[in-house]
C-alpha cells in the first residue's frame, strides 16, 4: 500500500511532528517510569507541582489558575484533582475570596510527593536535554514560541 503523504512519502524523519512525538515519548516514558515508583502519574505530578508553585504567592490557588498555568482543559484538571483528593494528596473547598471558584491546597502527603518527585524529574530533564548542550536555551525559546500557537 502506498503511503498517502506527498511530503514525507520517502522520509518520515523529515516530519517535524513525527520527530517531536518520538522525542516526547522517550522523555515522557522516562518520567512516567520514575513517577510510577512514587505512586503518581505524570499529569498528577504536573498538577501538584503547579499548585505548589502558585501557592508561593497565592493563599487561595484556584483550579482555573492551575489549568491556565499547566495549559490543561478544565474537565481533565477536575478529574485529576478529584483523584488526588481521594488519595489524600490535596484538598479543595470553596474559595473564600470567590465563592464561584474552588481553592486547592496541597496536603502533607502531596507536599512529600513533590519533595520526592521534583528532584527526580529535574534530573531526568537535565540528563535528557543535556544532549543539546549549548542549544538548550535556543530549544527552550523555540518551545516558548510554539506555546503561542
Amino acid at each position: 500500500m502506498e503511503f498517502p503523504s506527498a511530503k514525507f512519502k520517502n522520509d518520515s524523519n523529515a516530519s517535524t511532528g513525527f520527530i517531536f512525538i518520538r522525542v516526547y515519548n522517550k522523555w515522557h516514558t522516562a518520567i512516567k517510569n520514575e513517577l510510577r515508583k512514587i505512586g503518581i502519574t505524570h499529569p498528577q505530578f504536573v498538577v501538584m507541582t503547579v499548585l505548589n508553585f502558585l501557592s508561593q504567592s497565592d493563599e487561595y490557588v484556584t483550579q482555573a489558575s492551575i489549568a491556565k498555568m499547566a495549559d490543561m482543559d478544565a474537565m481533565s484538571l477536575s478529574q485529576i484533582i478529584r483523584g488526588l483528593e481521594e488519595k489524600g494528596f490535596l484538598k479543595r473547598a470553596v474559595n473564600p475570596n470567590d465563592t464561584r471558584a474552588n481553592a486547592v491546597w496541597l496536603l502533607k502527603k502531596g507536599q512529600e510527593a513533590i519533595k520526592q518527585a521534583l528532584p527526580i524529574v529535574e534530573k531526568i530533564d537535565e540528563e535528557f536535554f543535556s544532549t543539546l548542550s549549548n542549544n538548550e536555551n535556543f530549544f527552550r525559546d523555540c518551545l516558548h514560541k510554539l506555546t503561542a500557537f
